[in-house]
């Protein structure tokens, strides 16, 4: 069996400031792969640099941008699940990722949207998947909703439909046993 190595959500900024903290978030033991790492950031510059780090000193086997997080201290400051309402900034993000990433494979995470009236997922994911992404994986709610609520399995065949059928769609919410999972499926 294979297993995944996920690093704890952290700044393309962070990272590229060589932030002490941040390397240590990011530390994978010699014997763990493939390695995952998962990033988050507003700026398209910082995070393409940040991409170019993780291959220049091969920290991770793949990069996960965080585009999910409903924390209000990230999305208020436009990350997170907030960053796909800002169409251009979100593309530029994901291509300067996927431009720097030298072949290794990058996702995107992300949320229906800000709120019920503010879905974003569907334009998000199709600009995510022009860019190069490898998959796309949906929370089913929206950030308003934070982890509340019931996960809206829906979304994600909305998505499943509206994507190229080679690219993987991961869903996420509400998963709790094996039976939750295939009854996602």
């Amino acid at each position: 069996a294979t297993s995944l190595y996920v690093s704890e959500m952290i700044t393309s900024r962070g990272l590229v400031e060589k932030n002490p903290l941040t390397f240590q978030m990011i530390a994978f033991d010699p014997d763990e792969h493939p390695r995952s790492l998962q990033l988050y950031g507003v700026d398209p510059v910082a995070m393409g640099r940040a991409v170019r780090m993780v291959v220049e000193r091969d920290l991770a086997d793949h990069i996960d941008m965080n585009f999910g997080c409903p924390v209000p201290k990230v999305t208020r400051r436009g990350g997170g699940a907030a960053l796909p309402y800002k169409r251009r900034l979100f593309e530029a993000i994901v291509r300067a990722a996927v431009a720097n990433a030298d072949g290794r494979p990058v996702t995107v995470k992300m949320r229906i949207g800000i709120d019920d009236e503010r879905h974003t997922y569907l334009d998000a994911a199709r600009r995510a998947a022009d860019a190069g992404v490898a998959a796309v994986a949906l929370h089913a709610r929206t950030a308003a909703q934070r982890y509340s609520g019931t996960a809206e399995w829906s979304a994600i065949a909305r998505l499943r439909d509206a994507l190229p059928a080679e690219l993987p769609v991961l869903g996420n919410g509400d998963i709790f046993c094996a039976e939750d999972a295939l009854r996602m499926v």
